[in-house]
């Protein structure tokens, strides 16, 4: 059974998925809400699906894209 917290994400990055143009605050609110590393690849799939979607992707979706990888890498150190 999920946790409140898996609930939580789930939910929200469902959200996400399903809107063309995530708002930002759905997307900060999932990112202060990871709690493990599979979270944060869900959630980094999830983006670069959304980048792959458009030929010209969002340069807002592109830079969550860094951020988290770059908060992931260090976290893995």
């Amino acid at each position: 059974m999920a946790t409140a917290q898996e609930r939580y994400v789930a939910m929200l990055m469902e959200r996400i998925r399903q809107d063309r143009y995530p708002s930002l605050q759905l997307m900060e609110r999932v990112e202060a809400a990871f709690w493990t590393h599979e979270q944060v690849e869900e959630y980094v799939d999830l983006l670069l699906e959304k980048a792959d979607e458009s030929w010209y992707p969002s340069a807002q979706i592109l830079d969550r894209i860094h951020r988290v990888l770059a908060m992931a890498a260090s976290v893995a150190r």
